[in-house]
């Protein structure tokens, strides 16, 4: 009987830390993060699994912060919106911008990022910058990149529109709706390579912006943060963003460059 009492004794003890891990489980922070299914080299999708360059640095920010990822995708205007709704909790791939800070405490950035312009590979007329006035430039509803053009053309020469999705800017371009497209380097670079994108980039890169993680000025949003913060610092330190940022790019892209911020 005694050992029947033990048995069941160890049983019960088992049940309950089983219970516990479980519930430890379960009260484990989310991090809820919005993301675009066709975004390369940031997110795309291969098979059913979600990769890219902002996947690889969120998972590891997660891991060592100790937090569970639970990716949502949507093209880029419902990102958005689940963002100013709640319904994630930050996104990756987000310019911090003054304008943004108004609604979003950052993080600590984790890449910089540069504006370039693409055109159609038969334009042969346009350069970079200087061969813009006069022409309509096309951008991505929601892009910061939009407003990194109104600042490089300060006497409004140049005919700025915008469309809900990167791929009606890519036909508007390729079809001569619009003479050009604005976008951030490395995303240009890396489609026009990964889908063979009828557009061709022009010009050097311009307008520097550090890229971070937007959360929401509440008490979860500061929390969430912090922890992202402390993850961010020590992968830094430790050299994981830059592997990460030279897997992708072959450059290190996670410190300011050299000339700095425009």
């Amino acid at each position: 009987m005694k050992f029947r009492g033990m048995v069941m004794c160890l049983c019960a003890a088992a049940l309950l830390s089983a219970c516990d891990q479980s519930q430890q489980a379960d009260t484990q922070d989310v991090l809820r993060v919005g993301a675009t299914p066709d975004g390369y080299p940031h997110y795309f999708k291969e098979g059913n699994e979600l990769k890219g360059f902002s996947v690889d640095v969120l998972n590891a920010v997660a891991k060592k912060a100790g937090l569970k990822v639970e990716w949502v995708t949507s093209d880029w205007v419902g990102v958005l919106g689940s963002l100013q709704t709640g319904k994630v909790d930050t996104v990756g791939n987000f310019a911090d911008t003054p304008e943004r800070r108004k609604a979003y405490n950052f993080s600590t950035p984790y890449y910089y990022s540069a504006a370039q312009i693409a055109v159609s590979k038969n334009n042969n007329s346009i350069h970079g910058l200087s061969d813009l006035s006069g022409k309509t430039v096309a951008a991505e509803l929601g892009s910061n990149y939009a407003n990194v053009l109104k600042e490089s053309d300060p006497e409004h020469k140049i005919n700025l529109v915008t469309y809900e999705g990167r791929d009606v800017v890519v036909n508007a371009v390729a079809q001569g709706k619009a003479d050009a497209f604005i976008s951030g380097q490395v995303i240009l670079l890396g489609q026009i390579k990964q889908k063979g994108l009828p557009l061709k980039v022009v010009g050097e890169p311009f307008g520097v912006r550090q890229v971070a993680l937007p959360f929401r000025k509440d008490a979860q949003g500061d929390k969430l943060r912090q922890k992202v913060d402390s993850a961010l610092d020590q992968l830094r330190s430790d050299g994981t963003l830059k592997s990460i940022s030279e897997k992708w790019f072959d450059q290190d892209l996670s410190h300011a460059p050299a000339g700095g911020q425009n």
